[in-house]
């Protein structure tokens, strides 16, 4: 029998506007902005930016309460649900890529098992690109009515799902575990050639949210040469949300060659989204686009580091992953981390760079260090980053003899 619902873990911010109101996060594509509907009452999480930084000043909007808990679906009745001809809004624990790729694979496998479903999504936030993907989904970047929310049969919070609150620093595949918590099976895999006969377009993405994942510039610029030597169109993907891109830049040197193009970073998360589907073969650090690829099963080589490749990639065989294997006295790749921890007197690295035992590393850092963070994707890489360097001539190779079959 099922269980009655139960607050969700987040908290919301209820508010009213006697005003008409419109947002849309930068990086995401205009066309999914949001825009009241004249409800007596709009929600949003009580973390997010249009709580933080618009709702506080906005005239004529009257905070209700920062403590509003949705009423939702335990997470032991998943699996027991019919949701055959029903409306299902999810609450997105966070708007990281490669997440939120997961996710969309897991909606397309629930559209697959209940094709009259209707599925919601709130909190997408900058990964809203993401799920535009999928057909007759409805995207709700920050905010929802009291309005729309009538319209939902069901609300479950995501944020429920095992292992969800250690991603930081444990990296789980969320597709397939929210395949298995929903009790349905994944999408078949179609695998994706090399065209035959063609100039090649290569995509690079070398840079990751954390200097954990980013790549060697050494790595990426020998891999640059290569690549134009093999007669390929290039496009070196950089990020220029990120504080280190300048210096990542300078580090890579100059590149030569005409068929090479270096993008500082697209305006919205869609461009991206349609760079890494348009690419013939990609370079990828443990990124979002890595995930990305999965949703066009881009062919490609994704090069990890801290993260455990079989993990990340799961079923996707699009990418074929080189591992790290670095071993030290304090850890060996891939440890788990995704990002870099702080000891209890504020130094920040991780069990290599410092030296230290997980153990001495508790936290992850409550302040950035520009400075560290520069170095540590130019000069200092951590050790399993660093051992990359060593691994440029197979890496080379592995490349090379996946183009061979073009």
């Amino acid at each position: 029998m099922p269980r009655a619902p139960h607050p969700s873990r987040k908290t919301f911010t209820r508010f009213a506007s006697k005003q008409p109101f419109q947002f849309g996060l930068p990086n995401v594509s205009a066309n999914l902005s949001q825009t009241s509907d004249n409800s007596p009452i709009y929600f949003t999480r009580a973390t997010s930016l249009l709580r933080r930084q618009i709702l506080a000043t906005a005239p004529g909007v009257k905070i209700k309460s920062d403590s509003y808990r949705f009423q939702v679906v335990p997470r032991e009745d998943w699996s027991e649900q019919d949701f055959s001809n029903k409306s299902v809004l999810f609450l997105i624990p966070d708007d990281a890529l490669g997440d939120c790729v997961g996710m969309a694979l897991f909606f397309r496998a629930l559209k697959q098992r209940f094709g009259d479903i209707r599925i919601g999504v709130l909190n997408s936030g900058s990964a809203s690109d993401i799920f535009a993907l999928i057909p007759d989904i409805e995207i709700f970047q920050l905010f929802i009515s009291s309005t729309q929310l009538k319209r939902f049969d069901h609300v479950i919070d995501l944020s429920e799902m095992e292992g969800w609150r250690d991603i930081a620093t444990m990296p789980v595949n969320p597709e397939e575990a929210l395949c298995e918590a929903f009790g349905i099976p994944p999408l078949p895999l179609e695998k994706r050639q090399l065209p035959k006969g063609t100039r090649l377009k290569v995509g690079i993405v070398p840079m990751a949210s954390s200097p954990l994942r980013t790549l060697p510039p050494k790595l990426v610029s020998e891999v640059t040469k290569m690549l134009t030597n093999r007669d390929c169109d290039v496009t070196l993907v950089l990020n220029a949300y990120q504080g280190v891109m300048k210096a990542y830049k300078a580090a890579l040197g100059p590149l030569a060659g005409d068929s090479i193009r270096v993008v500082d970073g697209f305006k919205t998360i869609g461009d991206l989204v349609k760079f890494v589907g348009e690419q013939d073969y990609l370079v990828v650090a443990d990124s979002g686009p890595a995930h990305i690829s999965k949703l066009f099963q881009t062919p490609g080589i994704g090069i990890y580091s801290s993260a455990d490749a079989k993990t990340l990639q799961g079923r996707h065989a699009n990418l074929r992953a080189w591992q790290s294997d670095f071993t030290g006295p304090y850890c060996s790749a891939p440890c788990g981390l995704a990002k870099l921890r702080a000891t209890p007197d504020g130094k920040i690295g991780c069990m290599g760079s410092l030296g230290l035992p997980i153990s001495a590393l508790p936290d992850t850092p409550e302040k950035s260090d520009p400075e560290l963070a520069r170095a540590l994707v130019t000069t200092k890489p951590v050790p399993c980053v660093a051992k990359l360097e060593s691994d440029i001539p197979a890496i080379c190779d592995v490349i090379s003899q996946d183009l061979a079959q073009a």
